[in-house]
């Protein structure tokens, strides 16, 4: 019991502060993504299964800035994935996204918790965050300027890291 305290401990320690977090994040980078290509149609958006639209993954992106409360993001990592949704997280990794933001997301910057304007303006103004997020049914996706359906994402906690 205690190790498993001293273990969470330091995994939000890690998170709250920025640094890296551990190699066993069971990641799915978009080198991957590109090299096996696999699952969606390429003329529609790509499928996922009940459990892996449940789960709450971590991505490492690249921000464009808030557009009200859509934050689109270039997918570089899919993290916190289990081998056996590993296949439908390579369908993410390296493409385009977007993450809604409430009022119940949490933003980190510095170690230091930010809310109301401040929050906004960092991740306005943020070039690379850590994300924890669980994907939107469907229904809810975006859309890019094409008119194609884009990945949406819940977030539910921001890590600003640039």
């Amino acid at each position: 019991m205690r190790i498993a305290l001293i273990f969470i401990a330091a995994l939000a320690i890690g998170l709250a502060t920025g640094a890296p977090a551990s190699a066993s994040r069971n990641c799915v980078a978009a080198e991957e993504a590109v090299a096996h290509k696999s699952g969606g149609d390429e003329n529609g958006p790509p499928t996922f299964t009940p459990a892996f639209y449940a789960r709450t993954l971590t991505l490492n992106a690249s921000l464009d800035g808030l557009d009200g409360k859509q934050l689109p993001v270039s997918i570089e990592e899919v993290c916190s994935v289990p081998k056996s949704l590993r296949k439908q997280a390579i369908q993410l990794a390296g493409g385009d996204g977007i993450a809604l933001i409430s009022s119940r997301t949490s933003v980190w910057q510095d170690g230091k918790h930010l809310r109301g304007d401040a929050a906004t303006g960092a991740v306005d103004g943020a070039d690379t965050a850590l994300l924890r997020v669980r994907l939107a049914p469907l229904t809810q996706w975006g859309e890019d300027e094409d008119g194609n359906k884009v990945a949406t994402f819940i977030a539910k906690r921001i890590l600003i890291t640039d």
